[in-house]
């Protein structure tokens, strides 16, 4: 999370001034809805992951969307099951230390491809970044942590106790800016009004990669990152079973 107000206040706003293609991209992926009798939504669009700052924004969300999401062509590695999941990603392009006007706060995050996929999910999830100074418990620069957010009870317990049982400095937080519980954040606004987020720092962010730039991220992934990733949507699909989805 880039320090200070936003440059542009709502993603409509952004659009109307920047040039896809030269100062951002976005990517995304919607599964074909297949109508089964008895069900009243969707199963292959009950899962959403974002990262509404990737690229050079909030390096390194990018990468863990995608990941989590499964779509892992050009990695070097690859998640240890075969389930896909929605996803949307807006990437910042700009050269470097550019890209930070580019961030919009999640509650006025009005984009309207990631708003209709968010609001066909059940369980919805996003990647943020933010400095190793910025959470209260920092120990300053090098702070490695991920802090989990969001309205979705539930899901954060079930995140913490997994991604803290398989090592990593992983806790939910109140922190003011960085708890993700606004109920007009973009990823609360699922069919059941509650999604979950993260906001790494930039050290942890920066430790699941070899070599931490925008061309060679993918290719250097390590342990940690596959860890990370697989724990995550392990922990995705335990909470599928306790919702019945």
């Amino acid at each position: 999370m880039p320090e200070g107000r936003d440059f542009y206040c709502s993603m409509t706003d952004l659009y109307a001034n920047e040039v896809e293609g030269t100062n951002f991209t976005t990517e995304w992926y919607r599964h074909l809805r297949r109508y089964e009798t008895g069900k009243n939504y969707n199963e292959e669009n009950s899962i959403f992951i974002m990262a509404p700052h990737g690229g050079s924004i909030e390096s390194g969300t990018t990468e863990l969307t995608l990941a989590t999401a499964g779509f892992t062509n050009g990695f070097n590695g690859q998640p240890t099951t075969s389930d896909t999941y929605d996803y949307f990603i807006f990437n910042g392009i700009n050269p470097n230390k550019e890209n930070g006007k580019l961030h919009v706060t999640a509650s006025r995050y009005n984009d309207p491809v990631a708003t209709a996929l968010v609001k066909t999910s059940l369980i919805s999830l996003s990647f943020h970044g933010c400095t190793d100074e910025q959470p209260n418990e920092s120990t300053g620069i090098g702070y490695k942590a991920c802090l989990i957010g969001g309205v979705d009870r539930l899901f954060k317990e079930l995140l913490e106790a997994q991604l803290s049982g398989a090592g990593f400095n992983a806790y939910i937080t109140n922190q003011n800016m960085l708890d993700g519980n606004l109920p007009k954040n973009i990823i609360n606004k699922n069919k059941r009004q509650a999604g979950a987020q993260f906001e790494l720092t930039t050290s942890f962010r920066a430790s699941l990669h070899g070599i931490n730039s925008r061309s060679k991220r993918r290719t250097t992934t390590n342990t940690d990152f596959w860890l990370f990733v697989n724990t995550i949507r392990e922990s995705i699909e335990q909470y599928k079973i306790q919702l019945s989805i």
